[in-house]
């Protein structure tokens, strides 16, 4: 898949969150405030990712933008989860070497200048929330599944031995920390600054016998907002008329 294509779905989906939290905010405000237990919230966040490790991936890597999507559900006080639809992608100096020269453009020579790095997929997480009043922080962690994506000149590259190219689907992980902060004059709205990092288990000595042959880490901050709504208002409105 085109990776400009897989960017404007993960923005689409981010301004569509936006867009159900400006018509419902109104409406639900009124009777509810806030992370209660039972209730869901929406959101997303944008900021920058580091590939930190591993060998290749992050071998003359620089930040670039990450986007994210949340959904959470409130279990309890101080328990929930969270899902979420995830993109980002590092690129890489131009002094730093490739593992090996890419088959498609044989006279660049092994320069990264025009490599990227992308990393898509979703991830799922316990979430555990502390703080009191219209401020809460929470820390997470769990599974996940994405696909690390390595072009040249925005081509998936190949390697040159086992002629498997670099677009696979692994397991992985995530984990991260938050804090945030609701709106005094809307309270089931808040404003959240993340830190979080990601694994991709893309280690595969068989397919990956001539470089790129590594874990890619991924360290990020990001910025961005949640509303929360309640999933039992039709039902109470229904046993009201009871």
């Amino acid at each position: 898949m085109n990776s400009r294509f897989r960017l404007a779905s993960v923005v689409a989906l981010v301004f569509l969150a936006t867009a159900s939290v400006s018509h419902a905010q109104t409406a639900d405000s009124v009777a509810t405030k806030g992370p209660l237990p039972g209730r869901g919230g929406i959101g997303g966040q944008v900021g920058s990712s580091y590939i930190l490790s591993d060998g290749d991936y992050s071998d003359g890597a620089q930040p670039r933008m990450s986007f994210t999507g949340q959904f959470r559900y409130v279990i309890g006080k101080h328990w929930g989860w969270q899902v979420s639809p995830y993109f980002t992608w590092n690129g890489y100096v131009s002094h730093v070497q490739a593992p090996f020269v890419d088959i498609n453009f044989p006279t660049q020579g092994s320069s990264k200048q025009f490599y990227l790095t992308q990393i898509v997929g979703a991830n799922g997480q316990l979430q555990y929330f502390g703080g009191h009043g219209r401020q809460r922080w929470h820390l997470g962690a769990g599974p996940a599944i994405y696909r690390v994506v390595i072009q040249n000149h925005r081509k998936v590259i190949e390697d040159p031995v086992t002629h498997e190219l670099h677009s696979t689907t692994h397991l992985g992980a995530t984990a991260e920390f938050g804090i945030e902060r609701f709106v005094k004059k809307l309270p089931n709205t808040s404003l959240e600054l993340t830190l979080a990092g990601h694994m991709a288990f893309a280690k595969d000595d068989t397919k990956w016998a001539s470089g790129w042959n590594g874990t890619p880490t991924v360290a990020e901050i990001r910025l961005g907002g949640n509303y929360y709504y309640d999933f039992r208002r039709g039902k109470t409105a229904k046993g009201a008329k009871k």
